[in-house]
Formats: C-alpha cells, structure tokens, sequence
C-alpha cells in the first residue's frame, strides 16, 4: 500500500477518520470499529497507515486464533475505507492492502423441529423476540431497534429503517409473529425490551449495538436446554429464516 506522506505534509491517520466520521452518516458498528482503531494507532501519519502497520495491529487487537475475516471487518476494511476518503481530497495516495483469504466454515441454522425446541425451551420474555427474528431473516440490531410506530399488525409488516445497506427495508409479518407480538404488553417506544432486578423495563437497544451479547445468557440457556447446537448464536437464526423459506 503506498500514501506518500510528502503529499499529505502534516495530515494524519486521525485527522482523515475525523473528517470520514462527519463527512456523511456511517453506522454505529462501523463508528466503534474506527474508534477502536485510532486508539490503538494514536496520531501517525497518513503515510503509516499501511500493510505493515495492518499486521501489527492484527496482533496487538486479535486473538491469536482470529479467523482471516475478522481481520478485514475489524482492521483493513477501516483502515481502507478511511485510506479511499483521504485520497479523493488528495491527502494521499489510493491504499493497497494484501487481504487473506477466509475459509467458507459451516453456515448454522436451526431445523423446523429445533426452533420448536428453542421456543419451548426460551424464557417467556425471549420467546416473542426469537419469534421474530426467525419469522422475519431481521438482523439483532433491526429487531432490537425496530419501534412500534413502524410496526402494522393488520397488514402484518414492519419496516427497518437502519438497516446494514443503509436503506429502508419492508418485510411481511407470518402469522405467528403477528401473535407474539400482539401479544406483548405495550404499544408505543421499541418493540423489544429486557426487564431488569428491579422490574424496569428498557428497550434492548438502550443498551447499544452489541451483536446479540444483549441477549448472551438468555440464549445460551435456552439452547442448553433445548440441547441444540451450543456454538448457534442469535445471527443464526437468520440463517434459520433464510434455509425455512428455501424449504418452502
């Protein structure tokens, strides 16, 4: 990769994701990923963001044992994306990253007999969620941040709005999901809320974006009990959503 730091004079790696940051909106994933970055790489230079320093951050954030793909997500595509922005203002030169190739693991899902499983096996205030996320291919984050102002029980479709493609998305409710959801307590603020000690309830994305952890224990506990897969986590049920309606 080359930025040519006699271009960019005193211009920096942080300064460039600064700008990137306010120049349009980017998701909160995204915004966590660069953050993390900039405080492991302080303030270099532009021209020290490169290969050489891709690898060393490998090491210094990863596990040791941290599949090829979580090095992109988590490091080069950042460092690139910011890289690509500071070159179209001519702060540097176009980056270069030698990207590893991932090995296609198994992909997960749940079978029609193990989602029953999983349900029967849920607690009561996990089962409308699980519901939903099956009944819809919903990523955690629109179901945990879906309102219920974009919720249409009698047309049976909900709308997400902050979505991973940045674009407004429609999808139709099954009948089942129309009754769990229906059949939650409330009907205003988010659909999905957690309960805590003390009886109070909050939305689950009050909590932030934390790819399913919000719900970690609830469904590790569910899948001990339903003696499901150990290793599926709440993104497989998307998975599970995508494999029902091939089967259809």
């Amino acid at each position: 990769m080359s930025c040519n730091s006699r271009s960019v004079g005193v211009r920096s790696f942080a300064e460039a994701a600064l700008s990137y940051l306010e120049a349009a909106p980017r998701s909160e994933n995204h915004k966590a990923r660069i953050n993390r970055l900039l405080r492991e790489m302080g303030d270099i230079p532009l021209g020290a963001a490169n290969q050489e320093k891709a690898v060393e951050l490998k090491h210094k954030m990863l596990r040791p044992d941290a599949a090829p793909g979580t090095y992109v997500r988590a490091i080069v595509m950042p460092m690139r994306a910011i890289l690509l922005y500071a070159n179209k203002l001519g702060w540097c030169d176009v980056p270069h990253f030698v990207v590893p190739r991932e090995n296609q693991g198994r992909t997960r899902y749940l079978l029609p007999g193990d989602v029953r499983l999983l349900m029967t096996a849920a607690a009561p205030h996990l089962r409308p969620l699980l519901t939903f996320l099956v009944g819809t291919g919903a990523r955690m984050s629109e179901a945990m941040e879906l309102d219920w102002k974009d919720v249409d029980l009698g047309g049976a479709r909900a709308i997400f709005w902050r979505t991973k493609g940045g674009k407004r998305r429609n999808v139709h409710l099954p009948p089942a999901v129309v009754a769990a959801l229906a059949n939650l307590p409330h009907r205003e603020g988010l659909v999905f809320r957690w309960q805590d000690r003390r009886g109070c309830n909050f939305g689950y994305a009050n909590r932030g974006r934390r790819y399913g952890g919000q719900i970690k224990t609830a469904f590790a506990g569910a899948l001990s009990r339903a003696g499901v897969d150990p290793k599926l986590t709440p993104h497989d049920l998307r998975h599970t959503w995508a494999s029902v309606m091939f089967r259809k």
